[in-house]
């Protein structure tokens, strides 16, 4: 198994984008989390690498055997990849279930372009609701399908994250 760092990296976001980008993580409870959890959306809270405090983000997941794979949409860059470089110790809230959890950068760029085409297999049940999706495009909120397909060009390069649930 060969071995490399991820390195795909993309400009940062307009201020627009990420106001909007915080939305879900505030939303995350109740109904609204069994929601997002059903449109492959879970809440990773990371530990704050500068300041150790809690740091909430939502992002997309699959199921994978017995835990999450998770992808960096925003590259190497982002806040919540750097975290789990400095600290692995997560917890994970999928719908209302909540648990700790261990996150493990996936090393191996053909495991990551693999598991990213799984995702993008799984995709058209994910994201946005479908008739939404025009709209979004539209307004050049968010592009689900344009960022399935960015991540499955950058291929192994794309930053993937397994995180394991804690049994104890």
């Amino acid at each position: 198994m060969a071995t490399s760092e991820p390195s795909f990296r993309r400009r940062r976001a307009s201020p627009w984008v990420r106001a909007m980008l915080k939305v879900p993580s505030l939303v995350y409870r109740g109904p609204l989390a069994e929601l997002m959890r059903s449109r492959c959306v879970l809440l990773l809270t990371t530990r704050g690498r500068k300041t150790g405090r809690p740091r909430p983000g939502a992002v997309s997941f699959m199921p994978v055997e017995d835990h999450f794979v998770v992808f960096s949409g925003w590259g190497v860059g982002s806040n919540w990849f750097k975290n789990i470089r400095a600290n692995p110790e997560v917890i994970v809230s999928v719908g209302r279930r909540k648990m700790r959890a261990t996150a493990r950068v996936v090393e191996d760029p053909e495991r990551r372009r693999q598991l990213m085409l799984q995702m993008k297999a799984r995709s058209s049940g994910c994201g946005p609701p479908r008739p939404m999706r025009p709209l979004l495009k539209l307004t050049r909120i968010f592009d689900y399908q344009a960022e399935i397909d960015m991540a499955v060009a950058a291929g192994g390069t794309f930053p993937v994250v397994e995180i394991f649930p804690r049994r104890d």
